[in-house]
């Protein structure tokens, strides 16, 4: 499989604790791969590697840290959005996907649904259900988003995500001359 890059919106702090605990503890009790806690803010994104860094760097510039609301939880019958949180559609949020979708000439496949997920897999409907009954209302939670991530992903096995670089909100770019250091 060849890479494939994505944009995330992580949480830090105690919001990330959380989140990180609830995923691993999750995926203990369902046999599911462990992942960093996430909003996809956009993902395959078409280009090289470095092309792709600078663009994430540019768009960081442009955008001003956020708060992300995470909602009621949910589940869909797909892998990667088993079971997640989902993320209130603020303004901020669209504006910022709309931002990076314009800036990365992103094709809008399909419409954008902010959620960060708590388990990958396919599991029955019942299961979901059950799980979701039993989860701490703690994780309906509100977190600054400051940083953006750009994420290598070199198979569909979290454990082969890489995180690339990790841009702090509104501050100016880097120098070209930087990157080729």
């Amino acid at each position: 499989m060849a890479p494939t890059y994505h944009l995330w919106l992580k949480p830090s702090g105690r919001a990330y604790e959380l989140l990180a605990a609830a995923i691993q503890t999750l995926a203990r009790q369902l046999q599911a791969p462990v992942f960093e806690p996430h909003v996809t803010l956009l993902g395959r994104l078409i280009g090289t590697e470095h092309e792709l860094l600078a663009q994430a760097e540019q768009l960081a510039e442009k955008l001003r840290p956020f708060h992300i609301v995470l909602t009621e939880p949910s589940y869909r019958e797909e892998y990667f959005q088993c079971l997640f949180l989902k993320v209130k559609e603020t303004p901020s949020i669209l504006n910022a996907h709309t931002a990076a979708s314009q800036l990365f000439s992103h094709e809008h496949g399909s419409a954008y649904m902010p959620h960060l997920s708590l388990v990958y897999g396919l599991y029955p409907q019942e299961l979901k259900q059950e799980v979701i009954a039993g989860l701490s209302p703690d994780l309906r939670m509100t977190f600054d988003t400051t940083v953006l991530c750009l994420v290598r992903a070199d198979s569909h096995d979290p454990k082969d995500w890489h995180e690339l670089c990790a841009v702090r909100l509104g501050e100016p770019r880097a120098s070209e001359e930087q990157w080729s250091r």
